[in-house]
C-alpha cells in the first residue's frame, strides 16, 4: 500500500470511529431525555406536547424559542402556572417533534400546522406565550390566524429583520460532506461546551440556574435531527422577518411584550420596544437587570402579563 493510501485508510477509519462515536452519543442524550407528554400526528408529522390544568378553562399555549423544546419552559414556568391549562409544545423540528421534510419550512406553515395541532386537542383559541423565536411564530399566528388566539405574551422576541448573520455552522450544515461530519460528528461529540456558553449568554446578568441545561433538556439539539431542523429555522430568519415585520402593526389582539433591559442575545429596544410602539394594543414591561431567559427569574410577571391579556380580550 502507497503512503497515500494508508492515509486514505486512516482518514475513512478516522471519520468511520467518529460517526460511530456521534451515534452513540446521540443515542445517549436520547436515553437520558425521553419525551415526557403525549404525541398526535398532524398530516404526516408527529408532534409532542404536554398538556396540564382543566381543559374546560381557558387554554395558555407556550412555544419556546430556537435551539430549544417544550421543556426549558416548562422548567421556568410550570410552578407558577400549576393552576392554569396549558399546552406546552415541542415547536416542529424540535425536542421530539417531527417536521415534514418535503419543503421548505416557514413560520406561516409552522402557524398553519398549529392551528391543526389546536384543532386536534379542541382548543378554539388560547393565549399565547411566545419566547425568542417563539415570539415570531406567535406573531405569524396571530397575523394569519386572528380568530385562533386570544392575546399575545412575547417574552424578550426576536421580531425585526437583519439581527445579525446566522452563524457559520448553521449554514455549514447544510454543505455536502461538511454537513454530515458536522452534524453526525462533530456536534454530538463537542456541542455540550456551546450548550453551557450559550446557556451564560442567554441568563446573562442574572446566573444560570444549577444544571440548567440537563434539566432543560437541551442536549436533545444536539441530534442530527434537530440541529438540521433549527440550523435550517437560522438561515432563514432575516427574510421570513423582513416578509412578516411590516404586517405587526395591523395586530389587533391585546399583547404584551416582556423584556430585560440586559438582553445581550436580541436588542430589546428594536425588537420589544420599536415593534410595540406601532400596535396599537401593546404593551411593553421592561424588567431591570433580566436577559433573554428573564422567564426563568421572572415567572410572575409571565403569569401577570398571560392573565392581563386574557382578561383584556374580555372586555
Amino acid at each position: 500500500m502507497t503512503p497515500a493510501g494508508l492515509i486514505a485508510l486512516i482518514a475513512l477509519a478516522g471519520l468511520f470511529l467518529g460517526a460511530l462515536g456521534g451515534w452513540l452519543v446521540s443515542r445517549r442524550i436520547a436515553r437520558a431525555h425521553p419525551p415526557e407528554g403525549e404525541f398526535l400526528e398532524i398530516d404526516g408529522t408527529r408532534l409532542h406536547y404536554r398538556r396540564n390544568g382543566d381543559p374546560a378553562h381557558p387554554a395558555i399555549l407556550v412555544l419556546h424559542g430556537a435551539a430549544s423544546n417544550l421543556e426549558e419552559p416548562y422548567l421556568a414556568l410550570g410552578e407558577a402556572f400549576a393552576g392554569e391549562h396549558v399546552i406546552w409544545l415541542d415547536r416542529p423540528g424540535l425536542g421530539w417533534s417531527g417536521r415534514p421534510k418535503s419543503r421548505r419550512w416557514s413560520p406561516a406553515d409552522e402557524a398553519a400546522l398549529i392551528v391543526k395541532f389546536l384543532d386536534r386537542l379542541d382548543i378554539r383559541e388560547a393565549v399565547v406565550i411566545g419566547h425568542s423565536w417563539g415570539g415570531a411564530i406567535a406573531m405569524r399566528l396571530a397575523m394569519d390566524h386572528p380568530g385562533r388566539v386570544t392575546g399575545l405574551v412575547l417574552v424578550a422576541p426576536a421580531l425585526s429583520a437583519w439581527i445579525g448573520e446566522a452563524a457559520w455552522f448553521n449554514a455549514a450544515s447544510g454543505w455536502p460532506l461538511v454537513g454530515p461530519l458536522l452534524t453526525r460528528v462533530i456536534i454530538p461529540l463537542a456541542g455540550q461546551g456551546q450548550l453551557e456558553s450559550g446557556a451564560r449568554k442567554a441568563f446573562h446578568p442574572e446566573p444560570v440556574p444549577e444544571d440548567y441545561v440537563a434539566r432543560s433538556r437541551l442536549p436533545l439539539i444536539l441530534r442530527p435531527s434537530n440541529w438540521i431542523a433549527n440550523a435550517r429555522d437560522m438561515m432563514q430568519v432575516n427574510p421570513h422577518l423582513e416578509m412578516q415585520e411590516e404586517r405587526y402593526q395591523d395586530i389587533a389582539l391585546p399583547t404584551v411584550f416582556l423584556a430585560g433591559k440586559a438582553d445581550t442575545v436580541v436588542w430589546t429596544h428594536r425588537h420589544s420596544g420599536q415593534v410595540a410602539a406601532r400596535m396599537a394594543h401593546a404593551e411593553l414591561r421592561l424588567i431591570s437587570g433580566a436577559g433573554h431567559n428573564l422567564h426563568h427569574h421572572h415567572p410572575g410577571a409571565v403569569l401577570e402579563a398571560a392573565i392581563a391579556v386574557r382578561e383584556r380580550a374580555q372586555h
